[in-house]
């Protein structure tokens, strides 16, 4: 979280990526589980390398089949391509 609010958002991706699936074994509410996808998702969109770029699209994809209902997913899901397209 540090971080993402200093801008150093490759390395926050750098750091929260490996932890994405094994989060669920730490426990934690859905809530929780949330946020940290979220934050990720977040740092992945404004990280300069384009492998998180297209991680961040993956991920998007991913919380999508997840959270089908999801009006902050789909706004997500379209700046990401919007800025796939740039």
């Amino acid at each position: 979280m540090v971080a993402c609010d200093e801008g150093r958002y490759s390395e926050a991706v750098n750091i929260l990526n490996p932890h994405r699936y094994i989060i669920i074994d730490i426990g934690g509410s859905n809530a929780q589980r949330d946020v940290f996808n979220q934050l990720l998702i977040h740092a992945a969109m404004k990280s300069d390398l384009s492998e998180h770029q297209r991680l961040a699209r993956s991920l998007l994809i991913e919380w999508k089949a997840y959270k089908r209902d999801s009006p902050m997913t789909d706004r997500l899901m379209a700046r990401a391509m919007a800025s796939h397209a740039e």
